[in-house]
């Protein structure tokens, strides 16, 4: 059981990865480059995170 949840598991990145530059290594140990590993997925992981977070009810 644990196998297909870690194969279905969605990888949410750490805090600190919003302070990462594109060409320091990525946070999730592959060796590569932030930019080229999860730059992306990340960058809309926490556009949709804070601009849900941020809204203000009236």
């Amino acid at each position: 059981m644990k196998f297909f949840d870690k194969l279905f598991a969605t990888q949410r990145p750490p805090k600190s990865a919003a302070k990462l530059g594109r060409n320091d290594v990525c946070w999730c140990g592959s060796g590569l480059k932030y930019k080229k590993c999860h730059y992306e997925s990340d960058r809309q992981y926490f556009s949709k995170f804070y601009s849900t977070s941020c809204r203000t009810s009236s």
